[in-house]
């Protein structure tokens, strides 16, 4: 009887120290997992800008071709560029969600703006190659990026570490940046492309978020399909959409981008975001 109790007494113990030693929840684990351990990642990124890289000549060779959606206007004499977003499009920041994760910590501002400032993102698969490919074809590269005004420096001191070409800062568009007077058009990136439509004929958008392409009323999903519907022939030709399953406007759209709701109300209306039936 001795035994058995020191037996269920040590299997018990052995139990509570494994309880003790689980890691925490985090919503993003799988996500983040997936974006920096899966060949899939890797090839998706290789395939979307080949195919990026071979539309360039298409492009390039059709007088009227234009990847904006914008009423028709006038190409003739418009130098050709291609705008593209930077942050897990180009740069890879996705290291700082993964310590997020290890260290049980819910993404933070202040450690956001300091990887930003060490500039430490490397390249995705790619994509230095897609952007050498424009500007060795003599086509401009604009850097439409949600990072703030202030980080053009670092961004530029980023990109250029990695390979990318970056002739002038003037080239990376940040939020609230005052070319074409967008600094009150907060994250809307209509305002930045609008202003490159002023100064070159666009061949192609590429970037990881709908937002990178057009403009949605509202986050939801609705109002983005809407938003998208008149340009999905555009897909694979003048658009090049990557994925990003660890943030974006689908992250906070469940909780209606109420940042400062608790974690377990967050999680309860995701919860109720899921589709049960076809």
């Amino acid at each position: 009887m001795r035994h058995t109790l020191l037996a269920s007494a040590a299997l018990l113990a052995a139990f509570l120290v494994g309880c003790q030693q689980q890691p925490p929840a985090n919503d993003q684990l799988d996500a983040v997992l997936w974006t920096q351990t899966s060949i899939e990642h890797e090839l998706i990124y290789r395939q979307v800008f080949a195919s990026a890289t071979r539309q360039l000549d298409v492009a390039l060779a059709t007088p009227d071709w234009d990847a904006l959606p914008l009423p028709p206007r006038r190409l003739a004499g418009l130098p050709p560029a291609v705008i593209v977003d930077i942050d897990e499009t180009l740069l890879d920041n996705i290291p700082l969600n993964a310590r997020d994760i290890r260290n049980d910590q819910a993404y933070g501002y202040d450690r956001w703006n300091l990887w930003v400032e060490q500039a430490r993102a490397q390249a995705l698969p790619g994509a230095v190659a897609f952007v050498q490919a424009a500007r060795q074809r003599g086509i401009k590269v604009y850097y439409l990026t949600n990072r703030e005004h202030s980080q053009v420096r670092a961004t530029v001191d980023n990109l250029r570490l990695r390979g990318f070409p970056v002739d002038s800062p003037e080239q990376v568009l940040a939020a609230g940046t005052p070319t074409g007077h967008c600094e009150q058009a907060g994250y809307g990136k209509d305002c930045r492309r609008q202003w490159v439509a002023s100064q070159a004929r666009v061949l192609l958008l590429a970037g990881d978020s709908l937002g990178d392409f057009v403009q949605a009323a509202h986050n939801s999903l609705d109002a983005q399909r809407r938003a998208v519907e008149p340009y999905l022939g555009w897909l694979g030709q003048r658009w090049f959409l990557l994925p990003n399953p660890t943030y974006g406007n689908w992250y906070s759209a469940p909780y209606g981008d109420q940042d400062d709701l608790p974690m377990a109300r967050k999680r309860q209306l995701k919860q109720q975001a899921l589709q049960l039936q076809p």
